[in-house]
């Protein structure tokens, strides 16, 4: 130690050894730094880095040995040999370029240790190499002891320098290897100058060709220059690298913000992948980097996305569990980590691809029953008809219409309606074999096709099966709202050679099932079908009779038995056809009512009647007749109210008559109706009394204004004891109710003779006056007159007292 020291402070140069302290600090920092620099770096640039980190530490380290052997002052000149020199050089960059190497590509600290210790050996081979090329007589003698120490010196202190700088992250750690590695050179470098010993060497250089100080600064300071580069480009380069990585991070934010899914490849794996095609492919949480592509592409699609650049591709994505996922796939070539990579934007079609699927299925499905609709429904029966066709086959089609179903959304609400509905379907669907079809053609329609049978019978079996499912279904739920269905069915080629008049046909036969009371089916005939186009095409005219001014208003007088004085008059509707003439009322109204045309007929009929009424001078009552459909319509009661606010009627002027089958088909809404009409002032009559149900059970139900018997009973009151008795009933019930009761159609004198004799406070009909129009009753409605006519002005009331 002792000669170790008294070579550095007796046989040096000082000055020199701190500039060469100097630049051996600043070229270990550089190798500390730029070897953990490179570690960092992808594999091209790491070894880009490392020889960039061998040429500054060994030119740093070699740049102290040169300026301490300058600053070493012996007793006799010596001179460097130039190729001797260069070499120690080299050695110095090759040795501990492989140190740091070694240091680089490890993974723990034992390849620290080791690259450090290899650097450390190539410092001492360095120096060691460099004394060899000095320039000096005789025999240089060793200190054998020192030497060892030197190197191992040199070895383990590289060591420990390299360890020391792998122990922590931060830039106190790098400090401090670079700190014991600039040790380790120091020391190896002037423990070695102490095994030296010139006693036996002699000048073969003249003084004047000794290296001159100033060399040594030219080499220090080329040496600082070459560090200073190195550390200056590490710099820059990790400057650019947070930059990139700012900027990589910023485009991943950009990157995750985006819905769809977003990959960057090297052509056959995943680099990097957004958040959206994690959760995409169920691997949130999972790096799917290094992933290959062709484990989530098809090989044809991967083909061409890579020979189409920018054309979009709907394509599948695997996500490595077997589930496969429906894409649209665009690969455009971008710029990532500094070389050109393909990043390929990923958009899920699972949500189209289903829409898509629904949009197919409602096009030909009801979306309420899941049934075919109406248009796949034709294009089956089409189908069906054709090969029908060509096999000599028959095909049959059921037309089926659920009977009320209008009363099911009134009374329990269109809830129940649509799980009726739905219900049907569901038993439809069980009651039928393979081949047969079933759907729904809208509202309450729904039709069957049964192919390939072998007559009628079998048609009507499978009606039959129908109708037992839904009974079934009645017994099992036990709510108030029934299915009950009505038939009509149709045969090809046997009923028709069309799939239109097939159905058409089949309808008709509904239409017939219904008229014969509903719940049953019935086979379509020959003369149903002109039955039911000559009731459409009146249908058809009826629709446009109001607009083309074909209704008109008749007026019938209604006659006090007792005084033979016109009490009021009951308004009747008349259609004159404009090809047919006058069509009967029996004909008209139950279509009307059938097609809902009642309501429009039945508001026209109140206007004109309340307008009419109005500017009659002797005020008297005006009876018009209102449908159940009327009745149960829920703008009813406005209607009436508006007519007599703009007719300018009094309302205790108007009376509006009923028949029993609007009580029947809904009790408590009828009186609900009627209890807020008498609230308006208007009296109700029960018309047609005696022909409906439950008819006393009726009267104590509402409490009607006058009942009005019908007709049929009338007419042969005077020799049918069942007649009289009936009509005396019910002239007796009136009178302990205190209703007036009107006898309607009394055509004879032997009638009107009974009627007087029972008591009977109006009658109304032919032996009276015929309906006409109300002109012919002026007299009476401006107050000339109170009877129909004057020459009967004392006739009748006489012949009424006979």
């Amino acid at each position: 130690m002792h000669t170790v020291l008294s070579t550095l402070l007796f046989e040096h140069d000082l000055r020199l050894v701190a500039l060469a302290g100097l630049v051996c600090a600043l070229a270990s920092f550089a190798g500390i730094s730029i070897l953990h620099h490179a570690r960092r770096s992808s594999a091209h640039a790491r070894y880009i880095w490392l020889a960039v980190a061998a040429v500054a530490v060994g030119f740093g380290v070699w740049s102290t040995h040169f300026i301490a052997m300058i600053a070493f002052r012996p007793d006799i000149p010596v001179g460097y040999d130039l190729p001797g020199t260069i070499v120690s050089l080299v050695i110095a960059i090759v040795i501990t370029g492989g140190g740091l190497w070694i240091a680089a590509i490890g993974r723990g600290r034992a390849d620290f240790a080791l690259g450090g210790a290899v650097a450390g050996f190539g410092i001492s081979a360095m120096h060691y190499t460099g004394m060899a090329a000095l320039i000096i007589g005789g025999e240089i003698q060793w200190d054998l002891v020192l030497m060892a120490a030197s190197v191992l010196l040199g070895m383990g202190l590289g060591l420990v320098a390299f360890v020391l700088s792998a122990w922590g992250r931060g830039l106190g750690w790098r400090l401090g290897g670079a700190g014991v590695l600039t040790l380790a050179i120091c020391a190896m470098h002037f423990t070695a100058m102490g095994a030296v010993n010139l006693d036996n060497c002699y000048p073969v250089v003249a003084e004047g060709d000794i290296s001159p100080a100033y060399l040594s600064m030219a080499v220090g300071i080329a040496g600082i220059l070459i560090v200073g580069l190195a550390l200056g480009g590490m710099m820059l380069d990790r400057h650019e690298r947070r930059r990139a990585a700012r900027e990589t991070g910023r485009m991943r934010l950009l990157a995750d913000a985006a819905v769809d899914g977003l990959i960057v490849t090297d052509g056959e794996r995943v680099l990097t992948a957004n958040s959206s095609f994690q959760r995409m492919i169920d691997a949130e949480g999972i790096d799917v980097t290094g992933c290959p592509l062709e484990e989530l592409f098809p090989s044809t699609a991967l083909a061409e996305l890579f020979a189409q650049p920018d054309v979009r591709l709907e394509t599948e994505l695997g996500d490595g569990s077997g589930r496969v996922i429906p894409v649209e796939a665009v690969l455009r070539p971008v710029e990532y980590a500094g070389q050109e990579r393909s990043a390929i934007a990923i958009r899920d079609l699972s949500a189209r691809k289903k829409d898509e699927q629904q949009i197919r299925f409602l096009a030909h499905h009801d979306s309420l029953t899941g049934l075919s609709n109406r248009a796949a429904f034709n294009r089956q029966l089409h189908k069906e008809m054709s090969t029908a066709r060509r096999l000599g086959q028959s095909v049959a089609v059921l037309c089926l219409d659920l009977d009320r179903f209008k009363e099911v959304n009134d009374l329990f609400g269109h809830g129940a309606g649509d799980s009726m509905l739905q219900a049907v379907a569901e038993r439809l669907t069980g009651v039928l074999g393979d081949g047969q079809t079933c759907s729904r053609l809208g509202g309450d329609e729904f039709a069957v096709i049964v192919p390939e049978i072998d007559g009628p019978a079998q048609a009507g079996r499978v009606a039959e099966a129908i109708m037992e499912a839904f009974r079934d279904h009645n017994l099992e739920s036990g709510s108030g709202a029934l299915i009950s269905a009505s038939i009509g069915i149709a045969l090809y080629p046997d009923n028709a050679e069309t799939a239109q008049a097939l159905i058409a046909n089949a309808d008709t036969a509904l239409y017939r099932a219904k008229q014969d009371g509903r719940g049953v089916y019935r086979f379509f005939e020959a003369q149903m079908g002109a039955a039911v186009r000559e009731k459409r095409l009146l249908e058809n005219d009826l629709r446009a009779a109001i607009a083309r001014n074909e209704l008109t208003l008749v007026f019938q007088p209604q006659v006090g038995v007792a005084s033979g004085e016109v009490t009021g008059f009951e308004a009747l509707v008349r259609w004159t056809h404009p090809v047919r003439g006058e069509v009967s009322p029996s004909v008209f109204i139950p279509i009307a009512e059938e097609s809902g045309l009642i309501l429009a007929i039945g508001d026209w009929v109140m206007r004109e009647a309340c307008t009419e009424a109005a500017t009659w001078t002797n005020r008297l009552p005006v009876a018009v007749n209102v449908s159940p459909v009327q009745l149960h319509a829920a703008d009813f009661l406005a209607n009436l109210e508006a007519i007599l606010a703009q007719t300018g009627l009094a309302p205790g002027q108007l009376e509006i008559e009923i028949t029993e089958t609007a009580l029947i088909r809904d009790l408590a809404r009828t009186i609900a109706t009627l209890d807020r009409v008498k609230a308006l002032g208007v009296r109700v009559a029960m018309d047609d009394f005696g022909t409906g149900y439950s008819s006393l059970a009726n009267l104590r139900a509402f409490a009607f204004d006058k009942i009005k018997v019908d007709q049929s009973f009338i007419r042969s009151v005077d020799h049918s004891d069942q007649s009289a008795a009936i009509v005396r009933a019910v002239l007796g019930l009136g009178s302990g109710l205190k209703l007036p009761v009107v006898a309607e159609g009394v055509e004879r004198l032997e009638e009107l003779e009974f009627l007087r004799a029972e008591a009977c406070a109006e009658v109304q009909g032919y032996f009276f006056s015929r309906p006409a129009p109300i002109a012919d009753f002026a007299a009476i409605t401006s107050g000339r007159d109170r009877f129909l006519l004057a020459a009967n002005a004392t006739a009748l009331p006489a012949r009424m007292a006979v």
